[in-house]
């Protein structure tokens, strides 16, 4: 591969409403998308997910700008290589997010060469024809929540991931199973419990929650080989799993586990797959989360929720749940619950350029002729 010219934009996606968990609240999107292009005239895209704030990780969006343009793009434009995975032996230590995004472009120009959609051609299996859509809220007021409830599965929806924190409490949620019975719901605290809360999620243990995700603030995995009581809903992982060595534990932990994917997290599709793979051989359940993000990156999610084995509906709402406009073609949504999932070559569908200027607030553009 060459790459000739690199284009970095600075997007602003004004969102509908105020998204709030545990660790931050959020009403406008400020993302990373990368545009790179080749000497044949094709482009690729991709997005980096990192927030403004490290609420969720460390890496924010000054972090992952700055490595891209002094590192990662400068060293992108003077190497040739032939498979964009190749990439990941030119930095040590790199910033996941940042990385993600750039090899994800890198990898929509390589399928868009070989006329081939990017994630079916990556992990060489047929990609289900539709999936159904899971939905995640925030915190907010029982009255709201219950009213997004109702909307939702009015829309089709039959999974809700609700956020939690130790100031909610486990009655409402107790009233939400119970209200609800037709709904498979699914819990997110974002790491804001201790340890000494265990009695709280072992609470919540009846409820037969779909998986309670992330519950603990812990600086190691392996802490919670501590917890040997009997405990039957999955603790699923997002944040505390940002590389394989952080998976493996997991299959030593004394209770059912589970992972929610999410490529910027991991570094990059090359980590994915790698990942999606330990947890197929492992026997460790996998599902596929989002990031807020434009559907330039939440795309790559919905096909991989379309391979096998997911465990679960994923955080894929329609791009209309939070922007009112995206910057893809056409648009994600999930029509009565379920979205026929995209497989034309690259990312499988148009980013929409005219709109991408228009949210641009900033750009910068590196050129390169050999």
């Amino acid at each position: 591969m060459i790459i000739e010219k690199i284009t970095m934009f600075h997007v602003q996606l004004p969102m509908k409403f105020n998204f709030k968990t545990a660790k931050g609240s959020l009403n406008l999107r400020d993302t990373i998308i990368i545009k790179v292009e080749s000497p044949n005239g094709l482009s690729g895209f991709g997005e980096v997910v990192a927030f403004t704030t490290p609420f969720y990780t460390s890496e924010t969006f000054a972090d992952s700008w700055k490595i891209l343009e002094e590192t990662y793009l400068p060293e992108i434009l003077q190497k040739e290589f032939s498979h964009p995975f190749e990439i990941h032996e030119f930095f040590r230590n790199p910033l996941p997010m940042a990385l993600a995004g750039l090899e994800n472009a890198l990898l929509d120009l390589y399928f868009k060469e070989r006329n081939k959609n990017l994630i079916a051609g990556l992990f060489q299996e047929k990609l289900a024809d539709k999936i159904p859509r899971g939905a995640v809220l925030g915190q907010m007021s029982d009255e709201q929540t219950i009213k997004e409830i109702d909307q939702l599965i009015n829309s089709g929806v039959k999974r809700i991931k609700l956020k939690i924190s130790p100031q909610i409490g486990t009655d409402l949620i107790k009233k939400l199973v119970k209200r609800y019975p037709q709904i498979t719901f699914a819990l997110d605290a974002n790491r804001s419990f201790q340890l000494t809360d265990w009695p709280v999620i072992k609470e919540l243990d009846e409820l037969g929650l779909a998986c309670i995700e992330e519950p603990f603030d812990i600086k190691d995995l392996s802490e919670l080989k501590l917890l040997t009581e009997n405990f039957l809903t999955p603790i699923c992982f997002d944040e505390s799993v940002q590389d394989l060595e952080s998976l493996k534990i997991l299959t030593e932990l004394p209770f059912q586990t589970m992972l929610n994917v999410k490529i910027g997290r991991l570094g990059g599709l090359y980590q994915t797959q790698k990942a999606i793979e330990f947890c197929r051989q492992h026997q460790i359940s996998f599902w596929i989360g989002s990031m807020v993000e434009s559907g330039i990156s939440k795309i790559l999610h919905v096909q991989l929720a379309a391979l096998s084995g997911n465990a679960m509906a994923g955080d894929l709402s329609d791009s209309k749940h939070y922007f009112d406009i995206d910057l893809i073609q056409p648009e994600i949504a999930f029509p009565n619950g379920w979205m026929t999932v995209p497989t034309g070559i690259g990312i499988g569908l148009s980013v929409n350029e005219t709109l991408l200027k228009g949210y641009t607030v900033n750009k910068l553009i590196m050129t390169y002729f050999r």
